[in-house]
C-alpha cells in the first residue's frame, strides 16, 4: 500500500487548517514551540496532532487577554532530529514553553534536554511508559495514556481472542516497550509465544512476517507498531486471508485509517484507543467544536490529544501566571480536570502521568460506522484510578526517585513571560 493513501486526508486537514492566528501587539505574546513528526513515517499523527493544537490556539485567541504563538519544528519521526529542532526553537527562536508531539524516542530525546535548559515541556502523544517512569524529568509531564494503561484496558478482551500469540513490532521505544509488556502479560495468562517478528519503523513489506507467522500455530496476530505501519500490517494481513484463520489486536491503530483498510474483513478486531465522540456529554460538545478546523473529515483522537494539551498548557499557564518552569510544574501538580472522558483526568504530581479513562475498541462494520461515525465499539474501559495503578507502582516509583534527585535550573538569558 502506498503511504500517500494514509497522509492525504491528514495532508487536507493541515492545509484546511493553515488558518492565522491573531495577535494583538499591546500584550505579550507566549510562544508555544511545537515539535512534531510532520514528515517521515509518523507524519499522519503528526498531522492530526497538529489541527488539534491550531483549533486550540485559535478557541483561545479570541477570549484570552494573553495571545498564543505558535512555532513549530519539524522531528521527521527521529529523536536526533527532534533533540536539534529543541534546540533551535529554545535558543533561537525564544519559545517560552516546549510541546512534544507523536514519537516517545523523540520524547524520551526532548526531557533532558528542557531540564538542561529549565523550560516547561508538556508531551502529548508519546507513550513509552518510560517517559513518566525511570526516564522521567521534573519539568516535563506526559499526556497520552502510558503502554500500561493501554495494556490494562485492552487484556482480558485480547486473551480470550486465543493465547497462541504471534508479535510484530516496530523497532523503536513505544513498540519495543509494548512488545515486553504484552508478552509478559501472555506468560502469566499461561499463553504460548509462537514467534515475533521486529522491524524498522516505516516498513512497507510485511510479506515475510506474515509468511512465517502463517506457518506457526498462532490463533492472534498482536501488532506493537504506530502510525503508517500497522495500517499497512492489518491490509497484508487480509491480503494474505490470514482473518479467516486467527484474531487481529494490538496497542494502536488509529481511527482515522477507515478509509484505507478492508474494514468489513476486520470486523472484531480489537486495540486499544483512547477516546471517542460517545464516552460522555463533554466528548460530544469537543467533537462538534473541532469538527469546525477539520474540513469535513471527521473527529479523531489525535485532533482530541492536541487540542486538550494545548488548552491544558494554556490553562496551567495561566492559573500559574507566567512562563516560568518551576512555577508550570507546581501548576500541573496534580491538577484535575474535565478531558472530555466519562470521570476526569488528573496530571499526578508522583510521576508526571496524566491519569485518564483508557479503553479497548473493536472494529465495526462500514455499515455501522455509518451510523455511529467512529471506526470501533468500546468494549472495555479502564478509569484513570485504577488503569495507571498507584504511585507505589514499579515505573511511577521509580519517576518519583529520579524526579527528586533533578533541580530545574534558572533558563539563561530568558525572562519569564506574565500570563493572564
Amino acid at each position: 500500500m502506498r503511504r500517500s493513501t494514509f497522509v492525504s486526508s491528514a495532508t487536507a486537514l493541515t492545509a484546511a487548517t493553515a488558518f492565522p492566528i491573531p495577535l494583538r501587539a499591546a500584550s505579550a505574546v507566549v510562544r508555544i514551540g511545537y515539535i512534531d513528526s510532520f514528515s517521515g513515517p509518523l507524519s499522519d499523527i503528526g498531522a492530526h496532532h497538529r489541527v488539534g493544537v491550531m483549533a486550540a490556539i485559535a478557541e483561545t485567541n479570541k477570549r484570552s487577554r494573553t495571545k498564543f504563538e505558535l512555532v513549530t519544528g519539524d522531528d521527521t519521526s527521529k529523536p536526533a532530529v527532534g533533540s536539534t529542532e529543541g534546540r533551535r526553537l529554545i535558543g533561537q527562536e525564544n519559545v517560552d514553553v516546549l510541546m512534544g508531539g507523536t514519537s516517545s524516542a523523540v520524547a524520551l530525546a526532548l526531557g533532558p534536554l528542557a531540564e538542561e535548559a529549565g523550560i516547561f515541556l508538556l508531551d502529548i502523544g508519546g507513550q513509552d511508559t518510560s517517559i513518566t517512569g525511570e526516564k522521567a524529568n521534573r519539568v516535563a509531564y506526559r499526556f497520552a495514556p502510558n503502554v500500561q494503561m493501554q495494556i490494562r484496558a485492552l487484556s482480558q478482551r485480547i486473551l480470550s481472542m486465543g493465547k497462541k500469540w504471534y508479535f510484530i513490532v516496530d523497532d523503536f521505544a513505544y513498540g519495543k516497550d509494548g512488545y515486553a509488556r504484552l508478552s509478559a502479560l501472555l506468560k502469566r495468562a499461561g499463553g504460548s509465544e509462537m514467534g515475533v517478528d521486529i522491524l524498522k519503523l516505516g516498513t512497507e513489506d510485511y510479506s515475510s512476517a506474515l509468511t512465517k507467522m502463517r506457518n506457526t500455530e498462532a490463533d492472534v496476530l498482536v501488532l506493537c507498531q504506530g502510525g503508517f505501519d500497522s495500517a499497512k500490517t492489518v491490509k497484508q494481513f487480509v491480503d494474505f486471508g490470514l482473518h479467516k484463520k486467527m484474531h487481529l489486536g494490538g496497542l494502536n491503530l488509529e481511527d482515522y485509517y477507515w478509509k484505507s483498510i478492508p474494514q468489513d474483513e476486520l470486523v472484531g478486531a480489537t486495540f486499544a484507543i483512547h477516546w471517542t465522540p460517545t464516552v460522555s456529554d463533554s466528548a460530544e460538545k469537543l467533537a462538534r467544536t473541532l469538527a469546525k478546523y477539520t474540513a469535513g473529515e471527521g473527529v479523531s483522537s489525535r485532533h482530541y490529544f492536541g487540542y486538550i494539551c494545548t488548552m491544558q498548557m494554556i490553562d496551567r499557564m495561566q492559573a500559574a501566571g507566567t512562563t516560568k518552569a518551576d512555577a508550570l510544574v507546581k501548576a500541573f501538580h496534580d491538577h484535575t480536570f474535565d478531558a472530555a472522558k466519562e470521570n476526569k483526568a488528573t496530571w499526578r504530581g508522583c510521576d508526571h502521568q496524566c491519569v485518564q479513562d483508557e479503553y479497548a475498541g473493536s472494529i465495526v462494520s462500514r455499515k455501522r460506522q455509518a451510523k455511529t461515525g467512529f471506526m470501533f465499539d468500546v468494549v472495555a474501559q479502564v478509569s484513570g484510578t485504577t488503569g495507571p495503578g498507584s504511585c507505589a507502582d514499579t515505573d511511577a516509583a521509580a519517576a518519583t526517585a529520579v524526579m527528586n534527585a533533578q533541580k530545574i535550573p534558572e533558563r539563561a538569558s530568558y525572562e519569564p513571560k506574565p500570563v493572564s
